[in-house]
């Protein structure tokens, strides 16, 4: 009996790997969020509906956020992405997992902006929940912990 369980286990483990099989939300959503890391918007907008959308409640009532993340469009999210001038992004994972049809990161989040002194390394906890649609993110919703933001000192950091 139990080798019966073990082998429906693996049978349906590996179901979902077939080459020909399409991507699930979290392989999708787990793809977009490694080109967000690296800052790679061609790659990104590979992953993204024309009419995505990219908010971050968190950042509304915040006066040192210049405007409010809230950007509909793949074009209009690159721009606003882009002119943060993010070298690059690292999620530390605490757990991601699909709810409700969304694929949730609970995290931490390095984000070293591009400076004339160098890169400056900043560490803030995040959820990052991404709805795909059709084999494409149709909104990427964050909530920032701003106000739990820390430097990083460059000791603390992997380069």
């Amino acid at each position: 009996m139990l080798n019966l369980l073990t082998l429906t286990t693996a049978v349906l483990a590996n179901a979902g790997l077939a080459a020909d099989q399409p991507a699930g939300s979290i392989e999708i959503a787990q793809a977009y969020i490694a080109a967000y890391e690296r800052q790679d918007f061609e790659a990104m907008r590979e992953f993204m509906a024309d009419d995505a959308v990219f908010t971050d409640p968190t950042s509304f009532d915040l006066a040192f956020v210049r405007e409010p993340i809230h950007w509909t469009g793949a074009d209009e999210i690159l721009a606003g992405v882009s002119a943060w001038n993010v070298a690059r992004g690292e999620y530390h994972l605490d757990r991601v997992y699909e709810a409700a049809g969304r694929v949730v990161f609970d995290a931490s989040m390095d984000v070293f902006y591009a400076t004339s002194e160098g890169e400056r390394g900043f560490r803030y906890p995040i959820v990052t929940i991404v709805t795909v649609e059709n084999g494409l993110v149709t909104e990427h919703r964050d909530y920032t912990g701003f106000n739990d933001m820390a430097p990083i000192l460059d000791a603390e950091t992997n380069q």
